[in-house]
């Protein structure tokens, strides 16, 4: 069993995924990934393997544009405002109760690879793909949930159109068949000044491997 690239997943028969379908997704993911750990395992070039970053877009894009968004704690803010130094983007959405979670886990780890002043390093971004339900307040109960209420991780909301504009700068799809809510599998690690993005599949790529091209990543190490 593996999991595709750059593959995002639909979910449920309404514009929100029901709990119970992201806990499934999130599990059918988990044993994917577990078997895959043990292939590396008994694998060492497997295990050996660079990061799953799978492209490089052109430097004339802007992955970091001035949409004005609403971070957790309700202070409106520039998306731009964010540039100087690198930016790890996913999206979520908090009803997910599994692949939400896990990407988010997945961030924390990278996080913690990198040391406690991780922040000087990077700027962790979570986007809401349902900006009708997460409010700065869901966002801020969330990050505290999933203990990353703290500096450098920043949760955004927005109007659907601000939303739906970065949902296409990333190409990601803004909802999936009949309408549901769409669950991100990738990372984007871009660079300082928005001008390049590696992507990456957020289940198999190791907190290890993005850690170190975030590290490799800003112009200041």
């Amino acid at each position: 069993m593996s999991v595709p690239l750059n593959r995002t997943v639909p979910f449920a028969s309404s514009r929100r995924a029901s709990s119970t379908t992201c806990f499934a997704a999130a599990l059918l993911i988990a044993i994917a990934f577990a078997w895959s750990a043990s292939a590396e395992a008994g694998n060492p070039a497997l295990a050996t393997a660079p990061a799953l970053s799978v492209r490089r877009t052109p430097a004339q894009v802007d992955y970091l544009p001035p949409v004005p968004l609403i971070d957790q704690n309700g202070k409106s803010i520039l998306f731009s405002s964010v540039k100087g130094k690198p930016v790890l983007v996913g999206f979520i959405h908090t009803s997910c109760k599994g692949v939400c979670e896990m990407m988010t886990a997945k961030m924390r780890q990278v996080a913690e690879g990198l040391g406690r002043q991780f922040n000087s390093s990077v700027t962790m971004v979570s986007i809401s793909t349902d900006p009708d339900d997460d409010s700065p307040a869901q966002l801020l109960k969330y990050a505290k949930a999933q203990n990353v209420d703290a500096e450098g991780y920043l949760f955004l909301t927005g109007t659907q159109q601000q939303i739906d504009r970065l949902l296409r700068l990333y190409d990601v799809p803004e909802e999936g068949p009949d309408e549901t809510t769409v669950h991100v599998l990738d990372f984007f690690l871009v660079a300082p000044d928005g001008s390049s993005m590696r992507k990456y599949n957020g289940m198999a790529v190791s907190a290890e491997a993005l850690a170190s091209d975030i590290r490799n990543a800003d112009p200041r190490h």
